[in-house]
């Protein structure tokens, strides 16, 4: 029987265009390894700048409606190295690793460290610069949005995943937050008390190192959000009041429409009892595309600092959020206490109502932490 050469000819392209495509990446990468070691050569009798560190958190999560049970671990390693006057290139990678998770059909996320089993994640990976007497950060390279626009002295206590990104930025828009990256281009400049972030993404976030180092608007589409933030440290030794108002656009194709939303937060201190600091937390995000599949979102907190002489702090939070085909509200209780030697431990305590079902679910978190 006769075969058809032109049947090979499809494959043939293919396997040359993945060929060439391995080629130019590697050459790429060659060529950031030669300018970094020019660089740290040049600067090798100056007094090289280099920050590390290494986080473990480890987490038991048991549901008491329906008694099932997980275990979550992640490691995250961060590398960051001055090239010359004002510049830095950092890298951040992550592992997880989890038994039994989820423990509960939620839609918001109780813990914000769930991911799948990955030994490697490469999480941030990029050069920036600061120009105007540091008043203004250009960042490009690899990078979640999360670590920008969400997380805050204040929510950072929280262990539920909608504190660390805005549900309609992550849901209607899709960017990128833990564990995920992407490609950006990310700008802000601080005077006075005012800072002004604007980033432009990739719109296809990936924790897969063959699809985060791309940019293709055509394909994937971008994603752009920005926010105008105020911040007044009012007396030292607590938390800043902060007021934040910010918005996200993505090009993907929703329902044939570009997807536009709005976001904001305001982190006010209230008083002091003592040395004791109590805190309030509001936050919310509206879709401004009528057929988005997350209709709104809001959340309220109250948080007690320094509660013992280690720095401990408790938190209450209700976060709302509504869907096309349902809603939910997560109530949590928190306690965050320092051990001492970068050692701290945090139970806390969910009740979670989606779409008439309760699952009351108790977690206990571990941390340590190590670097310079």
């Amino acid at each position: 029987m006769l075969v058809n050469s032109n049947n090979f000819a499809p494959d043939l392209k293919r396997k040359c265009n993945v060929v060439v495509n391995t080629y130019i990446m590697v050459k790429k990468y060659i060529l950031l390894f030669l300018i970094l070691s020019f660089n740290l050569c040049i600067h090798a009798q100056e007094e090289l700048r280099v920050n590390w560190g290494i986080s473990v958190v480890s987490e038991g999560q048991w549901n008491a409606s329906n008694g099932k049970a997980g275990w979550m671990n992640m490691l995250q390693g961060d590398f960051g190295v001055e090239l010359w006057k004002g510049s830095l290139f950092d890298i951040s990678t992550l592992s997880t690793y989890g038994v039994g998770n989820p423990v509960c059909d939620d839609r918001q996320g109780l813990s914000n460290i769930d991911a799948d089993n990955r030994a490697f994640r490469l999480f941030h990976a990029g050069l920036s610069q600061m120009f105007l007497n540091n008043r203004l950060f250009v960042f490009m390279g690899l990078k979640a949005a999360d670590e920008d626009y969400f997380n805050t002295d204040m929510t950072g206590l929280f262990t539920g995943s909608s504190y660390g990104g805005n549900p309609i930025c992550t849901e209607v828009h899709g960017i990128s937050v833990y564990p995920e990256a992407a490609l950006a281009f990310h700008v802000a400049y601080e005077q006075g008390g005012w800072t002004l972030r604007e980033s432009l993404y990739n719109g296809a976030p990936s924790d897969r190192l063959d699809e985060q180092f791309r940019f293709r608007p055509g394909r994937d589409g971008v994603f752009n959000i920005g926010s105008v933030m105020y911040s007044e440290e009012k007396e030292e030794g607590f938390l800043p009041s902060t007021y934040t108002f910010g918005y996200a656009f993505s090009s993907k194709q929703v329902g044939g429409k570009e997807q536009f939303g709005l976001w904001g937060g305001v982190e006010q201190p209230l008083c002091r009892l003592g040395e004791v600091g109590l805190n309030l937390i509001a936050q919310g995000g509206v879709p401004v595309v009528n057929d988005a599949a997350c209709k709104g979102y809001w959340a309220g907190a109250l948080l007690a600092e320094n509660v013992t002489e280690w720095g401990a702090q408790v938190g209450l939070s209700v976060n709302r959020c509504y869907w096309v085909d349902g809603r939910e509200t997560d109530v949590e209780l928190t306690l965050a206490c320092p051990l001492g030697a970068g050692f701290s431990v945090q139970p806390a305590f969910h009740v979670i109502r989606t779409d008439g079902e309760t699952n009351c679910v108790g977690l206990l978190r571990l941390y340590y932490e190590i670097g310079d």
